[in-house]
């Protein structure tokens, strides 16, 4: 009998202990607060949807989600890669690498039935490519499927621009003009050889000459000794700012590059600036050793002699350094002379046809250290500007693209 009561109240326990710990669902009713006679309370607050709640979140959030990560979720947000950009860079670096046929495969990969905004600088560089390449018909090809699968109008076929990938200069009614950078095959020395064979008389423009290779001084300064020793009319024009360049490159005692040391001794003739040749010509015999060249009068020279200029002669402000052909290896030297601090500088590139990584490399340096003004690229063709962005040239200068 006893143990029968003590099963019991044992039991009976049970439910003290669970009533114990357990906690309540059931709310105190909330007192509403007093107000005064004759006024009613305002209707309640619509719950927000799902909808609209999460919309405010987004809208707060969004600022830090799109520029660090969640902090109450450990969420990275990264930014979306543009992936024609990507392919404009492939592209541009494969041009620029002398790798023409895979530049174009690229391009003519990602294009094929595009018609996205974002692929149109794709569309582009393709037609800038067959520009320079003179592949007229699949030019005019392009043009027809970029009007079927884009709706909007080709460009047209610029002969100026597929005519730049030729090292021409400007020769017309006796005048032959050296502009950019100009290496020895330029077909301006063909003229000049043309007129030297017909004695004929010449002016020589070199106010946008931007450089010359060593090759191309030594013709150019050939040609113009044979033209004074034998009377030709031929002037020169022009040549202030090459010879301030070309007696800062002319170090005495150091036995280098002595076509430019002739070049020079040769425009000191054609200006008639006597003392300066004198001076040279003695620096040159010390520094190479051998006799200088004497001084020779032009006879027949159609300019007046120009006044001497100080030795830091410039460019005249405002004029722009014209390069064509293929710009390879870090050819720019000569383009620091039309930088100068403070100064805008123009560097027309519309007869560039090719740009190297190492150039492209070159002119992002030579523009950060040059402390020059505000500086304008115009008119690159679309797979030279494509190679500038990559290379951060577009956030030292200011490029202008050619509008077709």
């Amino acid at each position: 009998m006893s143990g029968d009561v003590l099963k019991k109240r044992t039991f009976q326990a049970i439910p003290m202990v669970f009533s114990f710990f357990k906690k309540s669902s059931e709310k105190m009713p909330e007192r509403a607060p007093a107000r005064p006679k004759g006024e009613t309370a305002p209707a309640p607050a619509p719950e927000p949807t799902a909808a609209v709640a999460r919309e405010e979140e987004w809208d707060q959030d969004f600022s830090l989600a799109s520029t660090q990560p969640n902090a109450s979720y450990g969420i990275e947000v990264h930014e979306e890669t543009d992936p024609f950009a990507e392919i404009a860079e492939h592209a541009a670096i494969l041009y620029a690498n002398g790798q023409d046929e895979a530049a174009r495969a690229t391009l003519e990969a990602a294009i094929r039935g595009n018609r996205d905004p974002g692929a149109l600088r794709l569309w582009a560089m393709l037609f800038d490519l067959l520009r320079l390449k003179g592949e007229r018909a699949a030019f005019d090809a392009l043009g027809l499927e970029f009007a079927r699968v884009c709706e909007l109008s080709p460009p047209s076929w610029d002969a100026g621009l597929s005519a730049a990938r030729k090292k021409t200069a400007r020769a017309s009614a006796g005048q032959i003009s050296l502009q950019g950078v100009v290496a020895g095959d330029a077909a301006a020395f063909d003229a000049l050889l043309q007129a030297l064979a017909e004695g004929s008389g010449r002016s020589i423009d070199l106010g946008r000459l931007a450089g010359l290779d060593a090759e191309a001084a030594a013709k150019l300064a050939k040609l113009l000794q044979q033209a004074r020793r034998r009377g030709l009319a031929w002037s020169v024009s022009g040549a202030e700012g090459l010879v301030a360049r070309l007696a800062k490159r002319t170090v005495t005692g150091q036995a280098q590059e002595e076509p430019l040391w002739l070049l020079l001794l040769e425009l000191y003739q054609y200006l008639g600036w006597e003392a300066q040749f004198e001076e040279k010509a003695v620096d040159y015999a010390v520094t190479f050793e051998v006799s200088p060249p004497s001084w020779e009068a032009v006879r027949m020279q159609e300019a007046a002699p120009a006044a001497a200029p100080a030795a830091e002669a410039a460019e005249e402000e405002g004029e722009a350094a014209v390069l064509e052909g293929e710009i390879l290896q870090g050819n720019l030297k000569e383009v620091s002379a039309y930088l100068n601090p403070g100064q805008e500088c123009h560097l027309d590139f519309t007869r560039v046809t090719r740009l190297d990584f190492v150039s492209a490399g070159a002119l992002a340096n030579l523009l950060k250290s040059a402390g020059a003004g505000p500086v304008v690229i115009y008119h690159p063709n679309r797979l030279v500007a494509e190679l500038m962005r990559v290379m951060g040239v577009d956030q030292l200068a200011r490029i202008e693209l050619s509008k077709h």
